[in-house]
């Protein structure tokens, strides 16, 4: 059938069941399914124009033949453009499919074109797809009316005074005023070059700016930021026009003017950090005690008083914005932009900077590129960076010797102290904790952290702390002993755990005084003895200029079976405590053993012990000689022991009282 007549009504004999159902294309590649026009822009024209069409039904039978035929319809004749034939059944998987108008169809200076694709059955029955799609052919670009024609500034004094920074400053947008020219329509766009040489090169558009309306203005508002890119002296400005479908015209004529800028900041060096913080390659915590400060080496091409500079490390700023008014020019980076918030982790930071200048945009330095390593052995805390982290955990110190808990007395400076410390938040193997006594210059003993160990863990330090390094430092009521951790990056400092040290040898006072009366060569304390040791056992601890009020006395007694302060026996000790006051301090303090058990088991040729203890504010510093007192209850053939109520010794008689002489 000719192409002409398919435009035709179906034959009235064809059965409706043959009639393939057809639909509107799925789309034409490149061109905008929105457009009323259907303009086929010029980039889309230079090819083969790619048509893709959906499965019609019902196909053909099985072993019948469709012919589909793609129909370009200009000036009222239409042409077949590409055709396919297809043997029933269709498969579903190859459509859409693609016919191709050839890119010589498209050569029409400018024409309206109907394309439609139609199904021709083996039948002889054709069947249009209708409506058809309305395309519009542009080849016909627009151009100047004249070769000299160029544009122009509005302002007529900036062709005086040239582009200057109260040009500029005062106006975001400079208007420039575009010559009238041959085939203009709605959207066309005209495009402008900015550059110091004439024709601009390279050919690289500065903005561009669409007119809707054919008849609105042809002004051209570029922004006051396009001219900072220029250099001083002689600039050109050209333009060129686009229609809708990307024909375009040659550049105009160019406009020539001058550029008296204060020059913009280039030539801007990569930051550096000031030594020393990065001499060993490596940002770490006591780089950042010291202070880490990233600089601008040397003045840079066009700078200018006013300059300000913002730094940005790992993309965070260092605000606000300082004066540039010196070379080299530092920026101290301050602990909260060196950390930032993120998990610490060993890492090659970005370093950048701009330089700011009024209104214009910022000027990007090229980035400089820094390890730094904040992690710690530990959890982080408040302070950072210092060294001390109160959140770590304190040691605890136990004497080898007294078994006292943060306190050691003479007895550990023979035996030494053993340290223990819980270990903090998320320990990780090889990291290692050194211990410190009274801050020396170096550690004492150590450990590291194994595999498996997990927070709060009790763990020792080894070796113990020796009792040399304990008499060393001496007596102190609040010995210093922290630990260090140590990640091999940084060192981070626990609390110190304040130790009561007292181990020097102890001051050396009086024996405890009798206050009884002693009876026979051997002067042993008797029934007879005064006053009656029924009532106790009296003691006298003398007034020595050494004491100090409020000195702790601990008094000890032992009894023995021997009457030479041997084979002591059990349950005659006897310890009481006294703090003196300033009667005691005065006229001495006497202390009583009682009750009588702890004298009864001494009875024939037997003897007792007295010493004592002086603690002050808790520390031990001195004692007592030792005091051997004979005792015998049956040296006046009393036969058993004397007893309280025995006739004479305790009976109620009024010389049987503790008071008589």
């Amino acid at each position: 059938m000719p192409v002409s007549q398919s435009f035709g009504l179906l034959p009235a004999t064809m059965p409706r069941s043959d009639v393939p159902g057809i639909l509107n294309f799925t789309e034409i590649v490149g061109v905008d399914p929105t457009d009323p026009d259907g303009l086929i822009p010029l980039a889309v024209s230079l090819r083969p124009l790619e048509c893709r069409i959906p499965q019609w039904i019902p196909g053909p039978s099985p072993g019948r033949t469709h012919t589909l035929k793609l129909i370009w319809t200009v000036r009222g004749v239409a042409v077949e453009a590409d055709s396919r034939e297809f043997i029933g059944p269709l498969n579903p998987a190859d459509f859409p499919v693609s016919l191709f108008v050839p890119a010589d169809f498209m050569r029409e200076l400018d024409a309206v074109v109907d394309l439609h694709y139609e199904i021709l059955t083996d039948g002889g029955i054709t069947t249009p797809a209708l409506p058809a799609r309305r395309l519009t052919v542009n080849n016909n670009w627009p151009d100047w009316l004249h070769p000299s024609h160029q544009l122009t500034f509005v302002d007529p004094n900036i062709d005086v005074t040239g582009i200057t920074d109260d040009v500029l400053n005062a106006n975001p947008f400079i208007e420039v005023l575009v010559p009238g020219y041959r085939g203009r329509v709605g959207r066309d766009k005209v495009a402008f070059y900015l550059s110091n040489t004439n024709p601009p090169f390279p050919l690289r558009q500065t903005g561009e700016q669409v007119f809707f309306f054919a008849d609105e203005p042809l002004i051209l508002r570029v922004p006051a930021d396009a001219f900072r890119t220029l250099a001083n002296g002689t600039a050109y400005l050209s333009g060129r026009l686009y229609d809708r479908a990307g024909n375009f015209s040659g550049l105009s004529a160019p406009k020539d003017f001058q550029v008296r800028l204060t020059a913009l900041p280039s030539n801007l060096p990569r930051p550096v950090i000031r030594f020393p913080a990065y001499e060993d390659f490596l940002i770490n915590r006591e780089d950042a005690r010291r202070s880490v400060i990233a600089e601008i080496s040397r003045v840079y091409d066009g700078y200018a008083p006013g300059d300000e500079v913002v730094m940005y490390w790992n993309g965070r700023a260092v605000l606000p914005a300082q004066p540039v008014d010196r070379f080299p020019f530092p920026v101290v980076i301050p602990w909260n932009i060196l950390r930032g918030t993120a998990p610490l982790v060993r890492e090659e930071v970005p370093v950048r900077y701009e330089i700011r200048r009024g209104v214009q945009p910022p000027v990007p330095s090229p980035s400089g590129f820094f390890w730094v390593d904040l992690t710690i052995a530990g959890q982080d805390h408040a302070n950072a960076p210092e060294r001390l982290n109160i959140t770590l955990e304190r040691v605890e110190v136990f004497g080898l010797g007294s078994g006292l808990r943060d306190e050691l007395d003479f007895s550990d400076g023979v035996a030494g102290a053993q340290v223990w410390v819980r270990l903090y938040v998320n320990p990780q193997p090889g990291e290692q904790l050194a211990l410190y006594w009274n801050n020396g210059a170096a550690p004492v003993a150590h450990y590291t952290v194994q595999a498996g160990d997990v927070t709060g863990q009790p763990v020792r330090f080894l070796p113990d702390v020796a009792g040399s390094v304990i008499i060393r430092e001496g007596n102190h009521p609040a010995l210093p002993v922290h630990y260090t951790t140590y990640n091999g990056v940084n060192v981070q400092d626990a609390p110190a755990t304040p130790v009561n040290v007292h181990v020097a040898p102890l001051h050396k006072l009086n024996a405890p005084l009798i206050q009884h009366t002693l009876h026979g060569p051997a002067l042993y304390l008797v029934c007879e003895s005064r006053p009656a040791i029924c009532h106790g056992v009296r003691w006298l601890v003398a007034p020595d200029p050494w004491f100090e009020l409020n000195d702790e006395i601990e008094f000890f007694w032992q009894g023995f079976s021997s009457n030479n302060g041997e084979r002591p026996i059990s349950d005659t000790d006897f310890s009481e405590t006294h703090s003196l006051n300033a009667n005691q301090l005065r006229d001495g303090l006497v202390v009583t053993v009682l009750p009588w058990e702890k004298i009864e088991p001494m009875r024939q040729y037997a003897s007792a012990t007295a010493a004592f203890y002086v603690r002050r504010r808790g520390a031990l510093l001195a004692e007592s000689g030792e005091a051997l007192v004979r005792i015998d209850r049956t040296s006046s053939g009393t036969t058993p022991p004397c007893q309280p109520g025995d006739t004479g010794f305790c009976d109620g008689t009024l010389e049987d009282f503790p008071g008589e002489p």
